[in-house]
This record gives C-alpha cells, sequence and structure tokens, in this order.
C-alpha cells in the first residue's frame, strides 16, 4: 500500500522569483503561505482520523523549501517533529529548486529527519529552462539528484513537458537523463496555460502554443514507458484536481483532465495492442485480454480504446480478462497467432531520440505558433 501523504503547500515561499508557467495558489487551492506548528499538527490529525492504517508522510510542496529564512525551515521541520517520535509519521518530504541544495543544505535536512526530496527539474534542456526563467540550468539538476542520492535521501525529479522550446525529443531526453542522475521516482506534469502567469500572456498574444490534451497524452505516454522499462515508479501525472483549477477561466489551454494519469495509461495500452497487431497476418477471430485490474486502463476512458482499435482496423469489440496474465501484459490472438506483450518490456515506441530533428517551436496556423510534437 502507497504511504498516505500529507501535504503542506507553501505557495511561492521561497522562491527566488516567480517561473513563466507557475501560479502555486491556483494550483494548490492554498492561499497561507506557510502553517504554523499548531495546524501542521491538526491538520496530520484530521488525516490519520481518515485512514488510520496508513503509513504517513508529512510533505512541503508549492514553493522552494530550502530556501525559505532558515529560521522558519527549523520552525516547520521542528513541528513535524513530536510526530516522528510517536510514530504518528515516518517520513518527511519536501520538494525544492536544484541549484538550492548544497552539502550544508542536505546535511541541515538530514538533522530534521527528512528523508525524501523532490527537485524541481522540468527540463533538462538550457533553452527550455532559459526561456521559463528558471535561473537554472540542466547540469546543476543533474548534480543536484546524484548529490541528494549520494547524501542518502530519496530522490525524485519533477518534470514538466511542453514549456516553450520543449519538443518530444527533449523531452523523452530529460526523462532518460534523471534517470541516468539517479531519480528513484518521477512526477509528470505536462504543461498548462495558467491563468495570471507570465506564459497566459504568451499565450495570448498568440507566441505560445502548448500541446493539447490528446498531444499531452501521447507524448506523456511515451515519457511513462521510458520509465517503467527503466523501473522507475512515475507517481503523478498530471496536477491535482482542485478547486482552482476547476474555475471558469483558470486553465486557458494546455494538457489537463482530472483523470489524466488513466488516459496516459490507457494510450499506453492503445499503442501496445497496435504494436503487436503490426505482426499478424488476419484479423479474423481477434480476442484481446488482460489481467482482470487492468481492464479499466486496458479499455480506456468510456471504452474509448475499442472504438480507437476499430477505427484503425482491429476488430477488438471486447476484453477479455486473463488471471493468469501479469500485471503489466495483454495477449492478442486470433485462430492462427497468439502474441503477449507487455507495456514494461515492449519495444512499443520505436523511434530514436536522434532521430527526432527538431530544436523548438515553430510553424504558423492561424497566427499562433504550433508545438512540434505529434
Amino acid at each position: 500500500m502507497r504511504p498516505l501523504i500529507i501535504p503542506f503547500f507553501i505557495p511561492h515561499a521561497g522562491c527566488p522569483h516567480t517561473c513563466l508557467f507557475c501560479n502555486q495558489h491556483m494550483i494548490s487551492g492554498a492561499q497561507q503561505s506557510v502553517p504554523s506548528a499548531r495546524q501542521i499538527s491538526e491538520t496530520v490529525q484530521q488525516w490519520l482520523g481518515r485512514s488510520p492504517n496508513r503509513a504517513a508522510e508529512v510533505a512541503f510542496y508549492g514553493g522552494s523549501f530550502t530556501l525559505l529564512p532558515r529560521k522558519q525551515q527549523e520552525q516547520l521541520l521542528e513541528a513535524v517533529q513530536p510526530l516522528l517520535e510517536q510514530q504518528k509519521i515516518r517520513n518527511i518530504r519536501i520538494s525544492t529548486r536544484p541549484d538550492a541544495l548544497d552539502e550544508a543544505v542536505l546535511a541541515f535536512l538530514a538533522g530534521h529527519k527528512v528523508t525524501t526530496i523532490e527537485v524541481g527539474v522540468q527540463s533538462l534542456d538550457d533553452l527550455v529552462l532559459l526561456q521559463s526563467n528558471r535561473g537554472h540550468t540542466a547540469a546543476d539538476s543533474m548534480a543536484a539528484i546524484q548529490r541528494v542520492r549520494s547524501a542518502g535521501f530519496q530522490v525524485g525529479a519533477q518534470l514538466l513537458p511542453g514549456l516553450p522550446g520543449d519538443t518530444r525529443a527533449k523531452a523523452l531526453a530529460s526523462v532518460q537523463g534523471v534517470i541516468a542522475a539517479g531519480a528513484q521516482f518521477v512526477r509528470i506534469y505536462p504543461a498548462v496555460v495558467l491563468s495570471g502567469t507570465a506564459l497566459a500572456d504568451q499565450y495570448r498574444a498568440g507566441h505560445y502554443q502548448p500541446p493539447d490534451l490528446a498531444q499531452g497524452v501521447k507524448n506523456c505516454a511515451r515519457m511513462l514507458h521510458l520509465c517503467l522499462q527503466a523501473g522507475i515508479p512515475v507517481i503523478r501525472i498530471g496536477l491535482q484536481a482542485e478547486e482552482g483549477l476547476s474555475a471558469e477561466g483558470a486553465i486557458l489551454a494546455g494538457c489537463w483532465h482530472p483523470a489524466l494519469g488513466q488516459l496516459v495509461k490507457a494510450q499506453l495500452y492503445h499503442d501496445l495492442v497496435l504494436t503487436l497487431a503490426e505482426h499478424f497476418k488476419s484479423f479474423d477471430g481477434l480476442q484481446l485480454a488482460c489481467p482482470p485490474d487492468r481492464l479499466s486502463e486496458v479499455q480506456g476512458h468510456a471504452r474509448s480504446n475499442l472504438q480507437r482499435w476499430q477505427q484503425a482496423g482491429l476488430p477488438v469489440d471486447r476484453i477479455l480478462t486473463d488471471p493468469g496474465l501479469n500485471h503489466d501484459q495483454i495477449c492478442l490472438q486470433n485462430l492462427q497467432q497468439k502474441s503477449i506483450g507487455s507495456i514494461i518490456t515492449t519495444d512499443i515506441y520505436k523511434e530514436s531520440l536522434n532521430a527526432q530533428g527538431i530544436t523548438g517551436f515553430s510553424g504558423k496556423a492561424a497566427g499562433r505558433p504550433q508545438p512540434l510534437w505529434l
């Protein structure tokens, strides 16, 4: 069972400047910058009351924790220490910038029993980082991940594909890069244009167009596939469906859906079936089977995969369940052939990063640059 993560959002707290895409108050739904010790204790008790039998962690998200004034960091972390001593929670995690994680910072965090650090990488392409006003380089991110892991922390990377200057090739290279650096888990947040951001100004001016939902799902599926192949968990795909994001006009464009992770997994299975079908000489009597606990992901939202396969010429009108299949497998067969594929081990996307001769966003349609993600 996954641990219960009890989040405390500190929107923009500690951030040295505002990134092009960021509106943490809207993303988190939190207006107060930093919780008090009393609020932390009360909130933890409320969460534990709803899930009393799960191992719990306290997490500080939404700002650059390690750039808060040191006294404020101490107050937040010390508020959690009694909960650790009483074994009400087991771990503390924080998120921060890659250029705010030197050896002295890591020693301080270890001394306050922080166990997990999430690094806001966003991209490993320096042009993308520059255009997004991140204020750090790809090398900073790689070094930070390596340093954090070497210091004994659990380390994760947060990626944000689809920003200005980004491409599919760059996004996939970013996944490979953070894995190579030692990231032990990944979050994928495809770009959305939030009102009240500099990115919204670019979008309204016609200078930027993010990948839409369909494009973003396809590209997140490829990123997820790379992580699965490397054995790296993807613990979140897409922004949490907070009340602020659901307000009219909050999201102007981009890849957002309240169940984005499910759409991405369904895309992965959709593409796996097409890959297996390439080797079939006939589709007569075609049948598709999956493990019982993967049925909803394989058939897709509102059974959309069945419709898409039929449109592609595959006569799959229902999906059988087979408890003998591994959790990552599906079986496609007809009267003459049988093929078992895996979302982990099957080479679903036969594409080379070096073959993607794309340098950025270009081209015009209706006066707006088009994302080269198709």
